[in-house]
């Protein structure tokens, strides 16, 4: 008799494939995920994966068992996980322990969360820290805009964010400019010395690393731009932080032409990607 564990098992081997991957995935040792791959392969009666250096490679008959398999089981955990859901006390349900950076969160998820019938604990971060909370089970949902591969860690998109060039209200109006130039002669404010998202509009637009040096270092968006605002200088910002400061005539997008898009993410274990609760916290924030 063929034992469930074995097709969770197999189907992990099959997308890491890797034992020890699948195994690290699953919480369990890499002897005990190759005993589960044993003993489906001794029931199946054939190989479902060739055994090469460091990576297992699906025979036939593993593709089409995987192809079989894989939405029965996906059915089969995902009515599991509603039926915890449903066994929760419907007053209170339980608590999702959600990271996100600390502008994205109070500038564009909040609203989207408004009427949301969902408990959770907002705790935040950089990504790299978000993430290392995630792997140890500290969170249960990350927002995050660096899709890490990590064994066990799934990706959901939820938008994608637009940073254009920011300035003061009161900004000198430009006429035909050599834009690369007139930028690297001006106030930089930026998030760190490494300039991340400025690294990337450089690469997008001019094929090269930027080489100002910022005037400004200030490790918090929002502060950032408030010091736009006060007329300190210009800084590249995502395009939800400043609406309303755009609708109260406090700042203008130089370049609007210049866009450079960034992905962000709902990362979280594999485990509970069908859990009633992350698919009712994740389908709010793609709104």
């Amino acid at each position: 008799m063929i034992d469930f564990e074995w097709y969770r098992s197999f189907i992990s081997i099959y997308k890491y494939r890797s034992v020890s991957a699948a195994a690290k995935a699953r919480i369990m040792t890499q002897p005990a995920m190759s005993q589960h791959l044993a003993a489906l392969e001794g029931e199946v009666g054939e190989q479902l994966f060739l055994r090469a250096p460091r990576k297992m490679i699906p025979t036939e008959r593993g593709k089409e068992l995987y192809t079989k398999i894989v939405p029965l089981i996906e059915s089969l955990e995902s009515m599991t996980q509603e039926i915890r859901h449903d066994s929760l006390p419907s007053a209170m349900p339980a608590m999702l322990r959600v990271g996100s950076p600390l502008e994205f969160f109070t500038k564009a998820a909040i609203k989207k969360l408004k009427g949301i019938e969902l408990r959770f604990s907002a705790n935040f971060g950089v990504a790299e820290n978000l993430l290392a909370s995630l792997e140890k089970d500290e969170l249960d949902l990350i927002i995050t805009t660096q899709k890490v591969h990590v064994p066990g860690i799934e990706y959901t998109k939820l938008e994608d964010e637009e940073f254009v060039v920011v300035a003061p209200i009161d900004y000198p109006n430009i006429e035909e400019v050599d834009v690369e130039e007139w930028l690297l002669n001006q106030k930089w404010l930026t998030y760190g010395l490494e300039l991340p998202i400025i690294r990337r509009y450089w690469r997008e637009h001019f094929n090269q690393r930027p080489s100002m040096e910022p005037y400004f270092i200030i490790p918090n968006l929002q502060a950032i731009l408030e010091a736009v605002e006060q007329g300190l200088g210009i800084s590249i910002l995502p395009a939800y932080l400043f609406h309303e400061s755009i609708k109260e005539n406090k700042v203008k997008i130089l370049f609007p032409e210049y866009v450079t898009k960034n992905t962000i993410y709902a990362a979280y274990k594999m485990e509970n990607k069908d859990h009633p609760l992350f698919k009712l916290l994740i389908d709010e924030l793609k709104k």
